[in-house]
């Protein structure tokens, strides 16, 4: 909508004016409506509210958008307005991606001069060397979505090219990624050693009950149910660069779940607690509100900045290294990886080891069974070689 009208300058002389809505402005979100004087005839103003129109369908509404020239000041562009809807931990992500990664190849790169030949060349490069190339593919051609949103480029190049496949290490032992039952007794049997209530609960929950290493550390004794042996996992513990803790969603709405505990599980967290209640009452402390303490952390004093740093089962692995070189050592994440592996082993579905560990598809999951379940497929084999005896 545009309304042209005559007014009177100071010195008494007749001119022309036009007043335009232009529409909303993509980058601010604002509503941008325009005004322009001092001109000498009604016709001069028509042209020129028509020209303004023209260049406005043309090049979008945006000011930034037409200075816009090179990579890195799209990415902020976008990354400013992007990063208003995910959580710190996530922020903290993308700029690792885009700081350790994505500039040094795109940074100071005009527009016009990225071709998808240049986008392959580059992710084929990333997947040589990152397991997250995928990743970073997205991330780009997000900004470049953006960048056309907003006029400041005509295509993605990075949608115009293939997915290459990532070479996959042959050679590597897939039983390295995991522990094997008597592996796990033994692993245990070295923290008992050690005297460390703390870590040998905390890795029996991770063992046993599946928990990622965020979940269990966000854990909190009213989270669990002994009664019916049960834990609930509805959040989960990051760490920023900062080092400052925050509790967060977890994962995936999948991740959202209640595992039931077995027995002896059971008994040892109910052992530690009753611990940790005793170490309080010995130093004079009464704790009304314990429930809603940390199952583990950094200090039965306080109740404040009480969560464990995200490097503490790092760190115990390392000291278990320490004291008992021989024994294997595998990824906190693993645990994980070895609790769905025995699962299939004592006899579980994929669906119910799924729902169990919180993935978000089964195909996760499946990939995990393929992988580590290569006893369990000797013995069928040998089973239906001893059932057909022929």
């Amino acid at each position: 909508m545009a309304t042209i009208k005559s007014y009177a300058k100071k010195d008494g002389t007749k001119a022309y004016l036009f007043q335009a809505y232009l529409g909303v402005d993509p980058v601010t979100g604002k509503e941008k409506r325009t005004t322009r004087r001092n001109f000498s005839t009604k016709k001069e103003a028509q042209l020129a509210l028509a020209k303004l129109l023209v260049e406005t369908e043309k090049n979008g509404l945006s000011e930034k958008s037409n200075k816009i020239t090179t990579f890195k000041p799209l990415y902020e562009l976008w990354f400013e307005q992007h990063k208003k809807d995910i959580k710190a931990t996530t922020e903290q992500r993308i700029q690792i991606y885009f700081d350790n990664h994505i500039l040094k190849k795109f940074g100071n790169m005009r527009l016009t001069r990225i071709t998808p030949m240049y986008c392959q060349k580059v992710l084929n490069e990333w997947a040589d060397n990152f397991v997250t190339y995928k990743q970073m593919r997205i991330y780009v051609s997000k900004v470049f979505k953006y960048g056309i949103l907003i006029g400041a480029m005509d295509d993605n190049p990075m949608e115009r090219t293939i997915i290459p496949k990532r070479k996959i290490d042959t050679n590597k032992e897939e039983t390295d990624s995991y522990y094997t039952k008597e592996e796990l007794k033994e692993f245990f049997s070295c923290l008992e050693k050690l005297n460390d209530k703390r870590a040998y609960t905390f890795f029996r929950v991770l063992a046993f009950v599946g928990l990622r290493k965020g979940e269990a550390l966000a854990l909190t004794w009213s989270d669990i149910d002994f009664e019916n042996r049960l834990i609930t996992v509805d959040k989960t513990l990051a760490e920023l660069k900062s080092g400052k803790a925050v509790i967060q969603e977890t994962k995936t709405e999948s991740s959202n779940r209640i595992v039931q505990m077995d027995s002896r599980t059971c008994s040892i967290l109910k052992e530690y607690k009753n611990h940790i209640i005793k170490e309080k009452f010995s130093l004079g402390i009464r704790d009304e509100n314990f429930n809603n303490n940390v199952v583990f952390s950094n200090s039965v004093f306080y109740r404040e900045n009480q969560y464990l740093y995200k490097a503490y089962p790092n760190n115990v692995l390392e000291k278990v290294k320490r004291h008992f070189p021989n024994m294997k050592i595998i990824k906190v994440h693993d645990f994980r990886k070895t609790n769905a592996s025995l699962l299939f082993e004592s006899g579980a579905s994929i669906k119910d080891v799924s729902q169990r560990l919180g993935h978000k598809s089964t195909k996760i999951t499946t990939d995990i069974y393929i992988k580590v379940t290569k006893i369990k497929q000797n013995e069928t084999a040998e089973k239906f070689s001893d059932y057909m005896a022929f």
